[in-house]
């Protein structure tokens, strides 16, 4: 099973600017907006879709790794033009990944890490990879050790808020900044 998920956008994708369209519809006596994807998004979405399908199975990523546990989503942009912002062009990527390299998109950090120019092959490298931290947890490594000392307290068996909060990264004034839980009630008093 594969840590990372490496993927290559061959065309640039609609920009945030150009994804969706807008109209006006009747509605009973008045009139609403209605916004729809447009023909280059649908697309775009179809070829992205079906090359990340073929990239998540040839990989052999898991996307049950990504429940409830936040991953970069590191992109180096090659443009055609100079006069691209990297910043509009997540949106539909990760619309499409959504449901076939993670679960939900709310967990994935979009990161621009370089941005090129090249007319002749422009592209985006994309490379998913999970975080190091774990909730309001540095590490993996802190996130057992407070676990652990959790384990010794009453509220423990009783399925703990605090703890649950914490590692949804929910931050809490039960945990103060040296991770010390005013809540601990040692089992054994």
């Amino acid at each position: 099973m594969s840590k990372e998920l490496k993927l290559t956008v061959n065309e640039i994708p609609p920009s945030v600017n150009h994804y969706m369209g807008y109209r006006g519809v009747r509605k009973g006596n008045g009139c609403m907006v209605m916004a729809y994807t447009k023909p280059e998004s649908k697309q775009f979405q179809k070829s992205f879709k079906k090359y990340a399908k073929e990239q998540v199975k040839l990989q052999k990523w898991d996307i049950e790794n990504t429940r409830n546990v936040h991953h970069y989503m590191d992109c180096i942009f090659y443009f055609d033009r100079t006069d691209k912002d990297s910043q509009n062009y997540f949106k539909v990527m990760c619309d499409v990944l959504n449901g076939i390299a993670y679960i939900d998109d709310k967990t994935i950090l979009t990161r621009t890490h370089q941005q090129f120019y090249d007319s002749a092959n422009p592209r985006i490298e994309i490379v998913i990879r999970p975080v190091k931290y774990r909730g309001i947890f540095g590490s993996e490594d802190h996130l057992k050790n407070f676990e652990q000392k959790c384990r010794e307290c009453k509220r423990f068996g009783r399925n703990c808020s605090i703890l649950k909060k914490a590692k949804e990264g929910r931050i809490q004034e039960e945990i103060n900044d040296e991770f010390e839980c005013s809540k601990y009630n040692p089992i054994n008093k």
